[in-house]
């Protein structure tokens, strides 16, 4: 039986990386962007606790309309892949609200925020490398991440899966 988190994994998060076709080590990318959904949401949530971020990945709609307007305007290879993820009512225009109805979408924008970012992609297999990078570009010094045992352990499963 396939678990829940390498359903992600396979199903998810593993197409979207392929489709976007950004250098560097595919399943390196594959391990970080399921690990970063597992130490953000555990895939459990959609929607942030009082808070506005969005999606199993908790991107914030500032984020999500900055990457857009700013990064994937100059980038028409990326936007077109990511468009493709788009659910049929945003066809027409970016909100953020796709984040939450599209899990592939929200994987597809997850993994473009990471990519944007100048922090280099961590080594396959090495969960602690994964967390770092996850709280250095993406969590941030002022988020509730740490690099500590048990987030550590998240990426651990989310390279296992």
């Amino acid at each position: 039986m396939i678990s829940p988190l390498a359903d992600i994994k396979r199903n998810i998060v593993a197409p979207v990386v392929l489709d976007l076709d950004i250098p560097g080590d595919e399943f390196a990318r594959i391990q970080l962007m399921t690990g970063i959904g597992n130490a953000e949401t555990g895939y459990r949530t959609r929607r942030q606790v009082d808070g506005p971020a969005l999606g199993f990945w908790q991107v914030e709609p500032a984020t999500h309309d900055d990457l857009w307007r700013n990064w994937l305007a100059y980038r028409p290879a990326l936007a077109e892949v990511a468009r493709t993820y788009l659910p049929a009512q945003f066809e027409d225009r970016l909100d953020a609200q796709a984040l939450v109805l599209s899990d592939r979408y929200a994987a597809c924008i997850a993994a473009l925020v990471f990519y944007r970012s100048p922090v280099p992609l961590p080594a396959r297999g090495n969960a602690r490398a994964q967390c770092a990078a996850w709280k250095q570009a993406y969590n941030t010094a002022a988020g509730a991440g740490a690099v500590d045992l048990q987030h550590i352990a998240l990426f651990q499963a989310a390279i296992n899966a």
